[in-house]
């Protein structure tokens, strides 16, 4: 794993195993009930964030390129304007307000949340014929071994309460519950405390 600004090539491979790891992400599933669509707009949506995080956030590729980590400082709150920044204008015209609702629906509240200093994982993904091989738990590690040490706080928000037990494995603690009825949504607010679970 190893620490990088991507190419455009490599950002564009990524928002698209993005795109299919995220398909049945709850975040994302009320933008769109067809799979096909949902996918597209999780690509463009994944331009536009990537785009941003380049240069700015810490990124971590698998050295295969089959997973990614990326951590973003808490303070550090993507909106609307980034995203018109890019000149992906079929994801601003199609996709425009389902990214406003997910925009909104999370704005301001990683800072009520987290403490200063906090980086947050976001996203961290693998491509989804290489899950279950332990590469999203190597990059999150390479960050926690290379992050902690620098005196950063760690954090994560998961939609999806089977992933719990996995971050609670590699030391990350829940702090937070939020219920989003507007969009029926669960939000799981995790702190890195270095106290792992067996």
């Amino acid at each position: 794993m190893v620490k990088i600004k991507m190419d455009k090539k490599t950002l564009k491979k990524m928002a698209l195993m993005a795109g299919e790891a995220f398909s049945d992400d709850p975040v994302h599933s009320y933008a769109t009930k067809i799979p096909f669509l949902r996918k597209r707009y999780i690509y463009h949506l994944m331009m536009e964030r990537f785009s941003a995080s380049n240069g700015k956030d810490i990124i971590y590729l698998d050295k295969e390129n089959k997973g990614m980590c990326i951590w973003r400082d808490a303070k550090n709150d993507y909106t609307a304007l980034e995203f018109l920044k890019c000149p992906h204008w079929i994801f601003l015209v199609i996709y425009w307000l389902p990214s406003l609702r997910t925009l909104f629906t999370y704005a301001k509240r990683d800072l009520s949340v987290f403490p200063d200093n906090t980086l947050l994982i976001e996203p961290v993904f693998v491509g989804r014929e290489y899950q279950g091989k332990g590469i999203a738990s190597s990059l999150i590690k390479q960050g926690i071994n290379d992050l902690v040490p620098l005196g950063y706080n760690l954090g994560l928000e998961t939609q999806n309460p089977d992933n719990i037990s996995l971050y609670e494995k590699l030391g990350f603690k829940l702090i937070s519950k939020q219920t989003l009825k507007k969009n029926r949504i669960y939000n799981f607010s995790m702190i890195y405390t270095g106290e792992k679970t067996e």
